[in-house]
């Protein structure tokens, strides 16, 4: 009795560079993160005084959330200092700062 040997079936898998192996059957890859590749535009927010009789410190950040439908950036401005900002980002803050 003849028996057929079949070939063995060489499988061609294209590896992406940061793709982890979880088991044979199971990959994950990084999500790729947005880079803003707009122009930038430098701003000026004023810091905020301490309040100094509570020992508290004052958070001398702004921060901006820019989202839609796809995703949600957001930036954090450090005040009292000349800052390059995206323009979306800078729009933003020239409506709760017109004077910026």
């Amino acid at each position: 009795m003849a028996t057929k040997k079949t070939a063995p079936v060489e499988e061609v898998i294209e590896v992406e560079e940061n793709m982890t192996f979880i088991d044979p059957l199971t990959t994950t890859t990084p999500e790729k993160q947005a880079v803003y590749n707009g122009p930038y535009v430098p701003a000026f927010i004023p810091a905020l005084e301490d309040s100094g009789s509570n020992g508290l410190k004052v958070d001398q950040y702004e921060h901006v959330t820019i989202a839609n439908e796809q995703k949600e950036t957001c930036w954090k401005v450090l005040r009292g200092e000349t800052v390059e900002v995206p323009v979306p980002v800078f729009l933003q803050l020239k409506q709760k700062y017109p004077k910026i």
